[in-house]
């Protein structure tokens, strides 16, 4: 019988690669199956974010190019500034939460520096109802400035920067022991104070600038002048004869509002008294005393009616200082009022 198989027959190596030359050897051990897997995962973890990066970094400058925020603005006031001088950024960032909640459009210039704040003309946005505000921007030393400064917190309740009353042992100590925390926590006090009680007695119809609206150090309110220039202060100015009367009763009118809401303004002067147009305007109210609550009410109150008695004076309005603090004084106490011994 003849043999069914096939003689073998022997390939050259040329063959032999040439017939298993598609096959490729596989190693599919555990540790190089590890090895692969952690190749991958680092190549995903190092191409995946920066892919996200990249698209997170494209989106941010296409936002910035439509960019119509506070991040982005620079009123004709603060770019005329040197770009290092102080002033320049702490206008841009004092006001620009106004400019975002449109507010305003525009710093134009400043109306008046001082120790304890500046005020700056801004054009107003058309919302407002008004052409121009006003945004007065307290530095952060001014309790450095303000003497005697405990005589006005006296029996003042503690807030905070929204008015609500700071109950926390631990800001309170912060406050009394006037840590770096706690001046910061007084600074805001006195800012809030001042928009606060204008708004009040904005609200109960003295004549004070409208408030619009406080961020941090900075409050916006009504501006009393008009595009050339600002209102100017009764001890810039004298007062025609005929007018001098009806202003100094105005001025007490409005003493006798703040104490029937229980405020005395404890720094009131001709300083801080505007006249425009024919009528007067009273500000700065961060030290704004509580009539109930300070023990130094009556002689703060007493000093503020002689400081503006002796003004109205110069102008042939007589008047008894003495006379007229007591007459505003018993009838807010009533049955509380047990006498004070004051000379004249």
């Amino acid at each position: 019988m003849a043999n069914s198989q096939q003689p073998h027959q022997k390939m050259s190596k040329y063959e032999s690669h040439e017939l298993y030359a598609e096959f490729e050897y596989v190693d599919r051990s555990h540790a190089t199956r590890r090895r692969r897997l952690a190749k991958k995962h680092h190549k995903k973890k190092q191409n995946g974010p920066r892919k996200q990066s990249d698209r997170h970094a494209k989106m941010m400058a296409d936002i910035r190019k439509m960019d119509d925020s506070h991040a982005s603005w620079v009123p004709s006031y603060a770019a005329a500034l040197d770009p290092l001088h102080h002033e320049r950024h702490w206008v841009i960032s004092a006001v620009a939460p106004f400019y975002h909640d449109a507010l305003i459009t525009d710093v134009t210039r400043l109306v008046k520096g001082g120790k304890e704040a500046n005020v700056y003309a801004c054009t107003a946005d058309p919302a407002t109802g008004f052409e121009l505000v006003a945004a007065k921007l307290y530095r952060e030393r001014m309790l450095r400035n303000l003497k005697n400064d405990a005589i006005y917190k006296a029996g003042r309740t503690l807030r905070d920067a929204d008015g609500k009353q700071i109950r926390s042992r631990r800001e309170r100590t912060a406050v009394l022991k006037k840590s770096g925390y706690g001046q910061r926590l007084d600074f805001m006090m006195w800012v809030g104070t001042e928009f606060r009680t204008q708004t009040e007695l904005y609200e109960a119809g003295g004549d004070v600038p409208k408030p619009l609206a406080q961020q941090g150090s900075a409050i916006l309110m009504e501006f009393i002048g008009d595009e050339y220039g600002a209102a100017p202060a009764l001890n810039e100015i004298n007062l025609e004869p005929d007018e001098a009367q009806p202003l100094f009763e105005r001025v007490m009118e409005n003493v006798k509002l703040m104490l029937d809401h229980h405020y005395i303004h404890g720094d009131l002067s001709p300083y801080n008294i505007l006249y425009w147009e024919g009528d007067i305007i009273l500000i700065d109210f961060p030290q704004m005393v509580q009539a109930r609550q300070n023990p130094h009410a009556f002689e703060l109150l007493q000093r503020d009616i002689t400081r503006v008695c002796e003004y109205f004076a110069r102008f042939g309005v007589e008047s008894d200082p003495v006379q007229l603090t007591l007459d505003l004084w018993k009838p807010y106490m009533g049955s509380e009022y047990a006498g004070l011994h004051v000379g004249k």
